[in-house]
């Protein structure tokens, strides 16, 4: 008797285990364009740059994840237009080094993906996390002592909208344009407003 009631408890364990839902993962992966904003001064003399981006997602409910991600960013400086600003500066300078924009970040987030029929999903993202800037120094040519290397980790945002592009069950494409804002005020970096940047993400989503 007392074996059949174990049988039946551990089946029923069984079941019960069974029936409770793992929440899905995901992990992804991506490259694209960086735009810089502000603030005013600097969007004048950086170039556009790079996005590189890599995360991670837990489903919490239908479409709603938990977010973690990595990012790197980054601007070149436009010697010419440095030049151009810079009256001290020779206009046919072509020589000038360094100068460029790096910024690395670890962001935690949500991303609702709405639950559509079809193989295309839109989604909605947004999260805080730090952000660590470096501007590196410049080598004018015309002066003998470079420009410090000014550096920050401080606080920032992101907004996104995007779009998935289903594969199948577990590839996804992905297309993403991101909004972000660092308060940067006050900082090594001394700007006087947040820095604001534009991201245009491609990339690849796995489901696990």
């Amino acid at each position: 008797m007392w074996r059949t009631a174990l049988s039946i408890t551990v089946l029923a364990f069984a079941l019960g285990t069974g029936a409770v839902a793992q929440p899905a993962v995901s992990v992804r992966a991506n490259a694209g364009a960086a735009f810089f904003q502000s603030p005013e001064g600097l969007n004048n003399v950086l170039n556009s740059g790079v996005d590189l981006g890599l995360g991670a997602g837990v489903e919490l409910y239908r479409g709603l994840e938990l977010v973690l991600e990595g990012g790197y960013d980054r601007f070149t400086l436009n010697g010419d237009n440095l030049a151009l600003l810079d009256e001290t500066l020779s206009v046919e300078t072509a020589d000038i080094e360094g100068g460029a924009l790096n910024v690395l970040s670890g962001t935690l987030g949500l991303r609702y993906t709405v639950q559509a029929t079809g193989d295309v999903r839109p989604y909605a993202s947004g999260g805080v996390g730090l952000y660590h800037s470096v501007l590196e120094r410049i080598d004018v040519p015309q002066r003998e002592d470079p420009s410090s290397r000014l550096s920050a980790t401080r606080q920032g945002y992101y907004a996104a909208l995007g779009s998935k592009f289903r594969v199948n069950s577990t590839y996804s494409f992905f297309f993403e344009p991101r909004y972000v804002i660092v308060d940067t005020r006050g900082s090594e970096l001394d700007t006087r407003t947040s820095t604001r940047y534009v991201t245009v993400r491609i990339g690849v989503d796995v489901r696990l």
